[in-house]
């Protein structure tokens, strides 16, 4: 049975409204505006900094920050309308359970992506103004990036709300796949040492003794891999200050296609598990 536009249509334009009213989109956009704003005065010591410098520092902002957001919006979907009842009014009308999920997902993305989208693009024209410089493609690929690091999070979010109960114990799951995505990193380094790695070289800039199994880490970390890419978007091949030489398997398309995969997985486990509900 093919899934109905409209309903999915309805479902996400209400998640929008209601964040809307709720004045989440405009602070959001607050947020990525004066974070992108002043990521360029540290990058520039004070002064307006370029794009490709400026990104730098943005990277390690957005990439703590936007999966936050991400979580907080989507952990509650499912496990906080139905402990509500809310779920339940929705399902006794004619829709199916698959055009709520999506229409959920939508929204929702819609609101991260609009944030994002505005947030960084206007504080880039600032900085493209100021510098009189601007590397657009590559900037808008970081945008990009950082909107489906967002989405990624959100199908995260929605999978463990539509696997578990109870909305606290689904932000405690969400905040448990944040930390995993920033401590990974830090696990892989003690995994480096432990099999006979220099870490403390590692740390200083020296990678010529790093084994391939390492960089395979960007791909089960989604805030290293979205680092990475957009450090490739920009042509940089730079890590911590120091340059650095990848794999030929560690490129932007193999990392999208990662964050694809982060992304389209748990929409089907959420998928999955909603239909076997019981609301």
């Amino acid at each position: 049975m093919p899934i109905a536009l409209r309903p999915v249509y309805v479902i996400a334009k209400k998640e929008f409204a209601d964040n809307v009213r709720n004045k989440w989109v405009i602070s959001l956009i607050a947020i990525f505006l004066v974070l992108a704003v002043a990521a360029s005065f540290v990058a520039g010591l004070g002064r307006v900094g370029e794009m490709d410098v400026t990104v730098g520092v943005l990277i390690t902002l957005s990439s703590m920050l936007v999966p936050i957001i991400s979580i907080m919006l989507g952990y509650a979907t499912i496990s906080g309308e139905a402990e509500s009842g809310a779920l339940s009014v929705v399902l006794a009308c004619p829709i199916r359970r698959i055009e709520v999920l999506l229409g959920k997902l939508i929204g929702l993305g819609s609101v991260i992506c609009l944030s994002i989208f505005v947030g960084f693009g206007i504080s880039g024209v600032l900085i493209a103004a100021s510098t009189g410089q601007a590397e657009w493609s590559s900037y808008i690929g970081f945008i990009l990036l950082t909107m489906l690091l967002g989405l990624l999070y959100l199908s995260v979010s929605v999978c463990i709300s539509s696997i578990l109960k109870r909305r606290v114990t689904s932000l405690g799951a969400g905040v448990v796949v944040f930390f995993w995505g920033a401590i990974c990193g830090f696990i892989w380094i003690g995994m480096y040492a432990g099999t006979g790695g220099d870490a403390m070289a590692f740390l200083q800039g020296d990678t010529s003794g790093v084994p391939d199994w390492f960089w395979f880490e960007v791909f089960l970390s989604p805030q290293d891999g979205s680092g990475t890419a957009a450090m490739l978007a920009f042509g940089e091949t730079e890590l911590m200050g120091y340059s650095v030489s990848l794999p030929s398997w560690v490129n932007l398309g193999t990392l999208v296609l990662a964050h694809l995969i982060w992304t389209l997985i748990p929409i089907a486990l959420a998928y999955w598990s909603f239909q076997k509900r019981d609301v």
